[in-house]
């Protein structure tokens, strides 16, 4: 499966929120080098081969139910992911950041503050 290929397939499950009328809105997917050093993406960034997506939230809720269901999926199926990050800035918004590597998954799991 291509690289992108596995983290689209786990985020094709329905997820749904509040009266599942809510969209799930993906700010980041792949991002070119040069992109990646404009937001300040780390060096070897798994956006950098298509391998991630964030996706934003409408609050730490919604973040917490957005990995939960991320893990029940990857559970469930069986398949590894490589990062789910919790992640927000001081300004106070919340984001999901979702890898999924062809191989070498690690399972990390953190909450980062921005």
């Amino acid at each position: 499966m291509p690289m992108a290929g596995r983290t689209e397939k786990a985020m094709e499950q329905p997820v749904l929120y509040g009266d599942g009328d809510d969209p799930i809105i993906i700010n980041s997917g792949y991002r070119s080098s040069e992109v990646n050093k404009a937001v300040g993406g780390v060096k070897g960034s798994n956006h950098l081969t298509g391998c991630a997506a964030d996706i934003r939230v409408a609050g730490i809720e919604q973040l917490v139910r957005y990995a939960t269901i991320l893990l029940d999926i990857s559970d469930e199926s069986q398949e590894d992911f490589d990062e789910l990050l919790l992640e927000h800035s001081p300004k106070g918004t919340y984001w999901l950041h979702f890898a999924v590597r062809p191989s070498g998954n690690r399972r990390r799991i953190n909450m980062i503050k921005g």
